[in-house]
């Protein structure tokens, strides 16, 4: 029996669409999201630093790797496989927990919803990126 191992290029992959998305996503959420948020058009222009966007790499590499990995132990097989278990993982892990941080933060449950929702995509279609594409030793 092989064994499956992590595949980085699927990794890499799974990184890059994981900084694809949030813009995609987001720009279809913006006046919504910028309201909920109470932000000004003037906030949003003048926000200039890197520093989200590389924090939006480095966690983006490490869901991707830890999501490889733990592929490998369940096993997930196939794209299917993958894009629901990454749809579970997003779901319980990440849109519950901002729901509830968003609640008692007094934010708009339609702003948890938005925020929590981009990373439910992005690990559903990890997962289907990484069922899909795995690697053998």
């Amino acid at each position: 029996m092989r064994k499956q191992s992590v595949n980085l290029w699927a990794v890499l992959v799974c990184v890059v669409i994981g900084q694809i998305i949030p813009p995609i996503w987001y720009s279809a959420f913006s006046e919504k999201w910028i309201a909920l948020n109470g932000f000004t058009m003037e906030q949003i222009k003048a926000a200039t630093s890197p520093a989200p966007y590389l924090a939006s790499i480095v966690s983006s590499s490490f869901v991707a790797y830890t999501v490889a990995w733990v592929f490998t132990k369940i096993p997930v097989k196939s794209v299917w496989s993958g894009f629901l278990t990454g749809l579970l993982f997003g779901v319980v892990f990440i849109l519950f927990d901002t729901i509830v941080k968003d609640l008692f933060s007094l934010k708009p449950f339609l702003l948890a919803l938005i925020d929590g929702g981009v990373s439910v995509f992005v690990y559903a279609i990890t997962g289907a990126v990484l069922g899909g594409w795995r690697k053998y030793d």
